[in-house]
């Protein structure tokens, strides 16, 4: 008897259940597909215009470092040879390794100067980038009505469809938009 109440009940259940949900072309309608898409930051600040005009700039500003260090080091390495001639005066080969000694000190410091110059020269220009492809991206996104655009390389992304990245299209927007 107990088994017949519960299917009895179990039944009626079923059966009102299926007046309370809406009927599924109803649902079709009103939910749009979730896709998640995505760019890769890192493809955009090395291919956008600005990236190019940024690494254009860095690599000039690290071939002037490079021949400064270039010329210290022709200095350090001729001191050098200097040294070891025989008919140096002992006061002459003091002065020449105090010298040598100055003049590796001034290349140790203009090499982390260099380098340290460099760093922010990319960090700068690297924020300023991402910056301004950040409000692309979101103005993007709220245009076309898009849920999500995460970056394809902090968002974990092992495998997608391509039809989700947004990478050259927000590449060609944000070179339009930095040229205006």
């Amino acid at each position: 008897m107990r088994k017949f109440i519960a299917t009895a009940l179990l039944a009626s259940l079923v059966t009102c259940a299926g007046t309370f949900t809406p009927s599924l072309a109803a649902t079709k309608k009103q939910v749009k597909p979730f896709a998640v898409y995505y760019v890769d930051l890192q493809e955009i600040l090395i291919n956008s215009n600005k990236g190019k005009q940024a690494k254009s700039v860095i690599n000039a500003k690290y071939q002037q470092f490079s021949k400064k260090l270039k010329k210290l080091r022709d200095e350090i390495q001729k001191l050098r040879q200097e040294l070891k001639s025989p008919v140096l005066s002992k006061q002459a080969r003091m002065k020449k390794e105090n010298l040598l000694q100055q003049k590796i000190l001034t290349y140790q410091q203009e090499q982390q100067n260099a380098q340290q110059q460099i760093a922010e020269l990319e960090n700068k220009y690297t924020q300023e980038i991402l910056r301004e492809v950040i409000k692309v991206v979101q103005n993007y996104r709220k245009e076309k009505g898009i849920p999500m655009i995460v970056d394809k390389r902090t968002a974990g992304i092992i495998s997608a469809d391509p039809k989700y990245d947004l990478t050259k299209t927000i590449i060609n927007l944000y070179n339009k938009e930095s040229t205006q």
